[in-house]
């Protein structure tokens, strides 16, 4: 898999700003070309609704996000070493983010993480959180703390539960040679030899799968939660980018309580790459 598009929305703020850089860095590296998308929508209270309305309040939208978008490349002169195009649309984020990314034939949709406080949907933002479980492509949520950093280790948190396609997890090799980054792969709970029969099945499918690439496991036995552990490791390993599987009924699943503390798991700047459960 070659990283060819790059999708990255964007609302001109500092979060949403950062996440824009981190995407100029990755796609300059391998030579993908950027999709800047803005989105908005016409709210007309319904006491003042006309027929002329709302084309002229359309019109008028469509004048700023053009303005912010000149702004925007005047501020980021990182840009000019990028291929990369503007979209403005008028629609509701989350489905100008799925259209998008079928016109273009995204490898990958890279936002921002705003990390504000404990509430895990304040910590993504409501738009990142839903593109995250709605979404068919790897979404890279970039912190708004994050600086781009070359990868050196990349952390695949892996439950060994079923995997719909393996293939999903092309975009972790993808990264792993773009950077030559080594990939640990985490599990919590079992060693080997007490895995079930299931998880010994897909334990062994992407063993197979990771074969060639430069890559260890780590299996640890801990009592305390799965998150802590994590946190831990990352720590201690000092890697770069977390990876997880995003299970369609369960995301954010055990990793992600209602309320998570800044310090787990979501290190204020690490980048979280969650990865569809989908064939």
């Amino acid at each position: 898999m070659k990283l060819k598009n790059i999708l990255v929305p964007v609302d001109f703020s500092e979060c949403s700003n950062n996440a824009l850089e981190y995407a100029i860095e990755l796609a300059a590296l391998s030579e993908a070309k950027l999709t800047l998308l803005h989105c908005y929508v016409v709210h007309i209270p319904a006491a003042e609704i006309t027929t002329d309305l709302q084309p002229e309040l359309a019109h008028e939208y469509r004048q700023t996000a053009e303005r912010n978008f000149k702004l925007l490349k005047e501020r980021l002169q990182s840009l000019s070493k990028v291929d990369f195009q503007e979209e403005i649309k008028i629609s509701f984020i989350n489905d100008g983010i799925a259209n998008t990314a079928k016109e273009i034939e995204a490898d990958l949709i890279v936002m921002g993480t705003r990390g504000a406080d404990n509430r895990i949907d304040n910590f993504f933002g409501s738009n990142t959180y839903r593109t995250i479980k709605k979404s068919k492509l790897p979404v890279l949520a970039i912190p708004e703390e994050a600086t781009f950093k070359p990868l050196k280790k990349i952390l695949f948190a892996a439950d060994f539960k079923f995997v719909a396609d393996l293939k999903n997890l092309e975009i972790i090799k993808t990264l792993s040679t773009l950077f030559n980054a080594k990939i640990e792969i985490l599990h919590v709970g079992h060693g080997w030899s007490e895995l079930n029969m299931h998880q010994t099945e897909e334990a062994s499918a992407i063993v197979e799968f990771f074969g060639h690439t430069d890559h260890a496991y780590h299996f640890i036995k801990d009592n305390a939660p799965i998150e802590s552990t994590i946190d831990n490791h990352i720590s201690e390993h000092q890697n770069e980018l977390l990876v997880l599987i995003a299970r369609k009924h369960h995301f954010p699943g055990s990793l992600f309580k209602k309320k998570i503390t800044r310090r787990t798991v979501m290190h204020t700047e690490l980048p979280l790459l969650t990865i569809p459960d989908i064939k």
